[in-house]
Formats: C-alpha cells, structure tokens, sequence
C-alpha cells in the first residue's frame, strides 16, 4: 500500500480524471447540441408553395394548424383569405404559442341549422366565412352537405359573453344600492322579459307589415280615368285583345293583376282604348263592301270592254263586207290590215302574282304573338304556321310546314332575295326554320319557344337559300 504514497500515483490520477471530465463535457455538449437542433426544427415554420385549388383552409387542415395563424403569419386578408398559385406560404409549427392564443382567445357560439340554410347562408348572417365555419366543425372542403337540426359552431360569442357579464355586474351594483336583491333580480327578470318580448312583437310587426306590403305591391295595378273592360272568350290572346282595342300587351299587363295563362271569363280591364272592337267590325265591313263594290266596277268594265269588242268586232266585219262590194281588187289587203288591228283593242289578263311589299306589311302586323309548337293563329305561331298563314290571306297556299313551303315557288339564293321572299335554314328537303323576307338584311319570323314574333337580321342568323313565291 506504499505506492498510495508515491508522488506519481497522485500525478496519473489527475491525468485520468481530467480525461474523463473532458469526455463528459463534450458528451453533454453533444446531447445539448442535438436537443437544441430538434427544438428549432420543431419550432421552425414550414414552407409551402400555393398551387391551384389550394385554399388558406385545405392548408390549415393538411398541416394542423388553424386558419388564423397561417393568414397572421403570412399577412393575408382575412375578409377575402386571398392566395395566388406560385406564392411561398410559411406554415407555422403545430406547437407554437399562436395556435394556443387562438384556441383560447377565439370564443364561439351554436347555430341550429335550419330547412334551406346552407354554409354560404350562415356565414352570411353570422359575419363570417365559409372556410371559418369549416374550421370550427371540422368539415373537409369539398363538404357542402348540412341538414335541419344540426348544430354547427360560428365566431363571435365572446362578445355576448361581454354583454351578459356587463349586464351582470349592472344587476348587482343595483342590487347592492338598492339592497334588495330578491326584489332587484325579479325585476331585472321581469324587464329582461318584457324588452324580449317588445322586441319579438315588433320584428313580428315588421314581418307582417313587409308581408303586407308585398302583397299590395304584387297586386296594384294602374288603372286610368279612361278605361273600358273586356271579358275574355274562348280562342283570345293578349295579343288579339290588345290589337282589337288599339293598345300594347305591356298596358294590358299593367292594368290587370295577370297569371302565366289567360283563362276564359276573366274580366279585364283596358286603359286608354284607342279604337273599339265594334268599330273595328264596322272597318272590316267597310272595307268588305269596298271590296265587293271594286269587283262588281271590274265585271262591269271587263263586260263593257266586251261589249266594245263585239261592237267594233261587228263594225270591222260590215266595213270588210262593204270594202269587198265596193272595191273587190283592195278587199284583200283590207281583210289583211283587219286582223291586224284587233289584238290592239285585247285587255291585258289580270296578274296573278302577290305584292312583295303587301305580304311584308301584313306580316308585320303580328309582332308580338307568342311561339307556340304547331300554332297556325294569332293566338300563336311557330315558323311555318306563320308562314302559311301571311300567305294564305293572299290566297296562296304554300304549304303547312318547311319542307312543302321549299316548292311554293322558284329556289334562289339570298342574295338574290326580294321582299315577300320565304327565307330557309337548312338544307333542302330538310330544313328546320323559315321566315318572310323584309328587305334590307332584316326578316320575320317566329322564333322559338319562349319568344314571341320579331324582326331579325341575317347577319347574325344567316339563311341557307331563298324561294320567291310563284
């Protein structure tokens, strides 16, 4: 046990203490090292670059954050939460004190979702949005479906967690100057009451009167100092009302609370008339006994150019017989000259062609009517029952729908086309659309289902050919 004693024991010790104590401290700082690494890669921020259909919410779900944080973070709008593809968003860590203070500090109440409510609805009334809601409930972004009954969380409690703590603290400082509090909380109850109940009894008021208002407003019309009424019949439309007392559908349409369809027997009322249907009558059978009066003067002129003919006819005959008596070396030349004379006293045939400008005009008289599949009235048209029906008020019959209408008369092409015209679309012998030529690039037509008759152009509506109506 000597060597204890040797100055060279104490010396090795030394060596092998110091050695050890250098190890552990580069351990320890190792084990430091490393722990502080993994803090900072915990607590560092994730990058992440926007591409398309990325929303500030899909990002908050992906990495677990909230909403709030990521936008605070990076400075987004939090009205519109607007990210645009290619932008480098930093994501903050799942443990970062951020997200804590928004758990804690953001306060939120419950909705019952109601029949017709939808996400976009509630964030509507409640101030907020969609993405917010989806947050607070835990919904995935292509979730839309929400249904009566369920409760769903929205922002914006703590504000009314204020209100009630204010109104709290009133309730007991008057309770405690007045010193009846048994009293004091009975009458707070009872006011607290009563304001609810004014409260609902005036929203209930309003809706009433809004309701009411309504009402009067749908069903005022405007009816003028001048004004007559009209029952409707069976076979009537607004269009023929409105023409067979001088006025517009539109007026019709304002002077009488009207549904979708014009039911016989309704009563309605005409502002302003400018003609009535009596004298409408009373015009058509003018117009009728002018017509027959100018075909009895056209028998009568056509029988008197007759009778001039035969009289001239017979006169020529005993002036070839007297010329033969009298002179028979000239009878021929004169019997030559005779025949000669008398296709000049012939009265042209009567053309049987129809005026252009005549099916145009009359055409022109039933814009307005309404399309109907199969109409051929003026209680509706389609196409070709417009079509047929312009030209059978000439006496032309051309057909019931396109494809007999193509043969009504000579195929030309558009350019070539004439007023009175019969335009087509499509190709022949299957063509879908015909209308009557205006002039000047402009037609009529029937159109469609859901619109009425109308002037349109063929420079956005080009026909395929042209047929002029023999």
């Amino acid at each position: 046990m000597q060597f204890l004693h040797h100055p060279m024991f104490y010396i090795a010790v030394v060596v092998i203490l110091n050695h050890t104590a250098k190890n552990i401290l580069i351990g320890a700082a190792g084990a430091a090292g490393l722990f502080l690494a993994s803090a900072a890669t915990a607590n560092a921020d994730t990058a992440h670059k926007v591409v398309k259909s990325d929303t500030v919410w899909d990002l908050s779900q992906k990495y677990g954050v909230s909403v709030k944080s990521i936008e605070t973070l990076n400075k987004i709008d939090q009205n519109s939460h607007l990210i645009v593809t290619g932008q480098t968003l930093q994501i903050p860590a799942k443990n970062d004190a951020r997200q804590q203070e928004d758990k804690t500090t953001e306060a939120t109440h419950e909705v019952s979702v109601k029949d017709g409510d939808s996400l976009w609805l509630i964030a509507q009334a409640e101030n907020t949005t969609v993405d917010k809601l989806r947050s607070l409930n835990n919904l995935k972004a292509d979730e839309h479906l929400i249904y009566p009954g369920q409760t769903l969380k929205v922002p914006g409690a703590a504000q009314a967690a204020a209100q009630t703590q204010m109104t709290s603290a009133d309730t007991q400082q008057a309770s405690a100057q007045t010193q009846q509090p048994a009293q004091q909380n009975t009458s707070a109850d009872q006011t607290q009451q009563a304001a609810a109940t004014n409260a609902q009894t005036q929203q209930e008021s309003s809706t009433a009167a809004n309701s009411e208002a309504s009402q009067q407003q749908k069903v005022q019309v405007v009816v003028s100092a001048n004004h007559t009424t009209h029952t409707v019949v069976s076979g009537e439309s607004l269009w023929s009302i409105a023409q067979a007392y001088g006025v517009t559908v539109d007026s019709l349409r304002q002077s009488n609370n009207l549904g979708a369809t014009l039911v016989a027997g309704t009563t309605l009322t005409i502002n302003d008339p400018t003609k009535t249907p009596a004298q409408q009558q009373t015009q058509a059978a003018q117009q009728q006994t002018q017509a027959a009066q100018q075909q009895t003067q056209a028998a009568q002129t056509e029988a008197l150019t007759q009778t001039q003919q035969t009289t001239q006819s017979s006169n020529n005959a005993q002036q070839q017989q007297t010329q033969q008596q009298s002179q028979p070396s000239s009878s021929s030349s004169q019997q030559q000259s005779a025949p000669a004379q008398q296709p000049a006293t012939q009265t042209p045939a009567a053309s049987s062609s129809i005026s252009g400008s005549a099916v145009a005009a009359y055409a022109q008289q039933f814009i307005g009517v309404p399309y109907v599949s199969g109409g051929k009235t003026p209680s509706g048209f389609d196409c070709s029952g417009f079509t047929h029906y312009v030209y059978a008020h000439f006496g032309k019959e051309i057909g019931g729908w396109t494809v007999p209408q193509e043969s009504a008369g000579t195929q030309i092409s558009v350019s070539q086309a004439q007023v009175g015209d019969l335009l087509f679309w499509g190709a022949r012998g299957n063509t879908y659309h015909v209308a009557i030529y205006l002039g000047g690039g402009q037609y009529i037509a029937a159109p469609e289902p859901g619109q009425s008759v109308k002037i349109g152009n063929i420079r956005y509506f080009q026909p395929s050919f042209a047929v002029h109506v023999n």
